[in-house]
């Protein structure tokens, strides 16, 4: 059996036949090289016509497909006489709020909340987005502020007497809620923890014993504890002797002046018994007569 020599030209060879004309002469050469030339010509334009004409059949293909390859399809491309590494098509164009991926389960997802998210919305149940805000707008818990309020009315009470609008104040002022601090001052009422009628009463006396005060001053003071009026001068009635008691302030004033000249002192006398309430008649003879007598 003969071995064929690796050298041997085949028949399919397209290069053999170059080389077996290259060794005709110089002049079958250059024939050969002008033929060469002339074949890689034709190839090269017939390749440039070739990509062209292939593009432009992809053109028409996207136009005939529209809108189902997505905005985001993209086209085979050469770039450095390679082929562009394709990108897998999804059927979702970046930027299309419109456009679901593949992704994403279509009957899980209603059109609009879909584009609705995309412009930054809110998807989702609207009844839990609804019950949050109803959380945070949610008020004080009730049982909580009478605890407090209670707490606080019974020190208050323990330290001294209140009336019952001076003690709402007071414990509205602890931001509690207004409903849990009425419930409370209803039930101090019946229990009579708290009276109006009995605080009126006890403020007088206490007031007038303490810091000499008229009648007139004593009704003012009890309205701004929140007395009525009616309540305020029945407890102002049961107390008398508004001369004597204008007599006793002046005195003490005029032995605390007495190294004063006579007209400083009766100025003195008569400003002190005016600041007190009391009436200018009773203000003028009393201080007189102090002075008179001193």
């Amino acid at each position: 059996m003969t071995s064929k020599s690796p050298d041997t030209p085949r028949p399919d060879d397209e290069s053999a036949a170059p080389a077996q004309k290259g060794g005709a002469g110089d002049s079958g050469q250059a024939a050969t090289l002008s033929e060469l030339r002339s074949a890689i010509s034709e190839i090269d334009q017939r390749h440039a016509e070739g990509e062209a004409g292939f593009f432009a059949g992809l053109s028409g293909i996207d136009e005939e497909r529209g809108a189902g390859l997505g905005a985001g399809a993209r086209k085979k491309k050469r770039v450095g006489g390679k082929p562009a590494r394709r990108e897998p098509d999804n059927g979702w164009a970046e930027g299309d709020a419109e456009a679901v991926p593949d992704f994403v389960d279509a009957s899980d997802l209603v059109a609009d909340d879909w584009t609705d998210a995309g412009a930054g919305g809110t998807t989702g149940d609207d009844s839990n987005v609804a019950g949050f805000a109803d959380d945070e707008n949610e008020g004080p818990d009730f049982d909580a502020d009478y605890a407090q309020a209670k707490k606080t009315a019974m020190n208050m009470l323990a330290m001294r007497d209140h009336s019952r609008e001076e003690l709402r104040k007071k414990l509205l002022k602890r931001d509690l809620m207004p409903e849990a601090v009425d419930v409370l001052l209803d039930k101090l009422e019946n229990s009579r923890l708290l009276n109006d009628e009995e605080f009126a009463h006890r403020f007088v006396r206490a007031q007038r014993e303490n810091r000499k005060l008229s009648k007139s001053v004593l009704k003012r003071e009890l309205s701004k504890k929140g007395i009525s009026p009616e309540l305020a001068s029945e407890a102002v009635a049961d107390v008398d002797g508004e001369e004597d008691l204008a007599r006793e302030v002046a005195a003490k004033k005029a032995a605390s002046t007495r190294r004063l000249d006579y007209a400083v002192r009766e100025r003195r006398i008569l400003g002190m018994l005016a600041r007190r309430g009391f009436p200018s008649a009773i203000c003028i003879k009393v201080t007189r007569e102090v002075l008179a007598e001193d």
